[in-house]
């Protein structure tokens, strides 16, 4: 089966914001009272996954994000599913029928989606450097030296302050580099979009 690396998916999530730029105001500032705003989040997504310096991946799909709660529907290479909610994660492969359960680490938490309602703890985990003024991005270094993240790159759109891609450096070396389009804002997202739901014959494991 060829299944999305879960420590490599949940090491990175959507970080989105709405264009609220505050003149004198650093990134992060400006980050915070955008954020405020945004209650659900949803967007085409691309991803890229090297393993080290002999295999890539690419996938493609559509995320959906509410506090608390987001679903990652993987729609090629094949069809594969993760919901987040809470600490939690389930992978869910349909084509395999098997599934992945488990917990976040703290660090997975504040990176993985939905960013813009846990924006405030970033420092908490994370020593944050900005980048220059006419290159909006962050660089995330977890305060945890055991932490199997080593660098977490979140690029912005200049004019705008939307998202444009999130690159994740793992403490193996692999790199995954997640870049969004067509996202929308605020759209109503039903409620039973983020129920898991499992066949009773699928086998499920541990990571």
């Amino acid at each position: 089966m060829n299944k999305i690396n879960t420590k490599t998916h949940l090491i990175w999530l959507l970080v989105l914001l709405t264009p609220s730029i505050l003149k004198g105001a650093s990134l992060l500032d400006r980050l915070k009272e955008s954020y405020s705003k945004i209650h659900s989040i949803q967007a085409d997504f691309t991803q890229e996954t090297t393993l080290g310096v002999k295999k890539k991946m690419t996938y493609k799909g559509k995320v959906y994000i509410v506090p608390g709660k987001s679903l990652w529907d993987y729609q090629t290479p094949q069809p594969q599913l993760v919901w987040t909610q809470g600490d939690t994660f389930v992978l869910y492969d349909p084509t395999n029928k098997e599934a992945v359960k488990g917990s976040l680490d703290k660090e997975a938490i504040v990176t993985r989606g939905p960013f813009f309602s846990i924006v405030n703890q970033i420092q908490k985990y994370y020593n944050v450097e900005e980048g220059k003024e006419d290159t909006p991005l962050l660089i995330l270094t977890p305060k945890n030296t055991h932490s199997p993240i080593q660098k977490v790159t979140i690029y912005f759109n200049p004019k705008t302050l939307l998202i444009e891609k999130v690159e994740t450096l793992d403490s193996l070396g692999n790199l995954n580099t997640v870049s969004f389009q067509n996202i929308q804002v605020n759209t109503t997202i039903p409620s039973k979009t983020f129920q898991i739901s499992l066949p009773p014959d699928v086998k499920i494991s541990q990571p």
